[in-house]
C-alpha cells in the first residue's frame, strides 16, 4: 500500500511539474507578445501622418484610380472591335 501512495504521489507531483513549466512558457509568450504590441504601438505614436503625407497618399491614390479606368476604357474599346 504504500508503494501505491508513493507512486500516486510522485505522479501527481510530475504532473503538476509539468503543468507548471507549461503555464510558466505561456505566460512569458504572452508578456512577449504584450511588449512587442506596446513597442509598435509607440513606434506608430511617434510617426502620425502630417497633411503632406496625406497628400501625397491621395495623389498616389488618383493615378492608380485613372491607369483603371483607361485600361477599362482600352478593354472596353478592344471588346466592340
Amino acid at each position: 500500500m504504500d508503494k501505491i501512495n508513493e507512486f500516486i504521489i510522485a505522479t501527481f507531483t510530475a504532473l503538476g511539474a509539468m503543468g507548471a513549466f507549461i503555464v510558466k512558457k505561456l505566460y512569458n509568450r504572452i508578456d512577449k507578445l504584450e511588449d512587442q504590441v506596446d513597442a509598435q504601438d509607440k513606434y506608430i505614436e511617434r510617426n502620425l501622418l502630417t497633411k503632406d503625407d496625406l497628400n501625397q497618399i491621395k495623389e498616389t491614390q488618383n493615378l492608380i484610380l485613372q491607369h483603371l479606368l483607361e485600361h477599362r476604357n482600352k478593354e472596353g474599346a478592344d471588346v466592340r472591335q
